[in-house]
C-alpha cells in the first residue's frame, strides 16, 4: 500500500527530494526510476503555519487551528514504507508525524473540492525557535540550497539507513555464496 506525505521546505526541492528518497548511492537510473513511481501536485494545508526557524535553513509547521492559516506545499503521493523511513530519519526528532488534511490545487490554480489524508512533519521542538515570519523556499533553493546538500550533518542519519542497508545487503550475499 502506497502512502502520501506533504512537503511544505526543503522536501519541496527536486534535489532534496531525490537525495533523501534516493539515498547517496543511487544511480541516475534508479533515481529516475524511483522519481517516477511519486505523483506530485500542490495543495493547501489549513488551520497551520509555517514559519523560518531559528539558527536553521529549513522551517516548521505548527498547528494553529485557525482555518485562515495555511501552508501550501507539495502533496507526494506514491511512498512505501522504505520511503516513509527515510523520511522519519530525515526529520529526526525534531518533528512528529500526523495525519493530515489537505486540499490539492488543480492547474489552473482552483482548489479542488475533494481531500486528501496525508502526512505531515510538525514542528515540536518549542516555539521559542520559531522566527516570525514565514520560511520562503525561493531564497533557499537559490542562496542555501547547493551548500546544504553538501552539508553530510543534515543527511547523516539518511545516510546511516544508506549504510546499515548496504551492509545488510552484502551479508545476504555473502550467505548465498558461502
Amino acid at each position: 500500500m502506497s502512502e502520501a506525505a506533504f512537503f511544505y521546505g526543503t522536501l519541496m526541492s527536486p534535489e532534496v527530494r531525490s537525495r533523501v528518497l534516493c539515498g547517496l548511492y543511487a544511480t541516475q537510473d534508479s533515481k529516475k526510476t524511483k522519481l517516477a513511481t511519486l505523483r506530485l501536485r500542490t495543495a493547501i494545508l489549513k488551520g497551520h503555519k509555517r514559519y523560518a526557524l531559528k539558527e536553521r535553513a529549513y522551517p516548521g509547521v505548527i498547528y494553529t487551528g485557525n482555518e485562515e492559516d495555511q501552508v501550501i506545499g507539495v502533496l507526494c503521493e506514491g511512498l512505501y514504507s522504505e520511503d516513509v523511513k527515510r523520511l522519519d530519519a530525515f526529520e529526526g526528532d525534531e518533528y512528529k508525524r500526523c495525519t493530515v488534511e489537505v486540499t490539492p490545487v488543480k492547474s489552473d490554480g482552483q482548489t479542488t473540492e475533494a481531500v486528501v489524508n496525508t502526512q505531515v512533519y510538525i514542528w515540536i521542538e518549542g516555539n521559542d525557535q520559531l522566527k516570525s515570519y514565514d520560511w520562503e523556499f525561493d531564497g533557499f533553493v537559490k542562496d542555501r540550497q547547493e551548500e546544504w546538500l553538501q552539508d553530510r550533518d543534515e543527511l547523516k542519519d539518511v545516510d546511516a539507513l544508506d549504510h546499515m542497508l548496504a551492509t545488510q545487503q552484502q551479508q545476504q550475499a555473502e550467505k548465498v555464496t558461502s
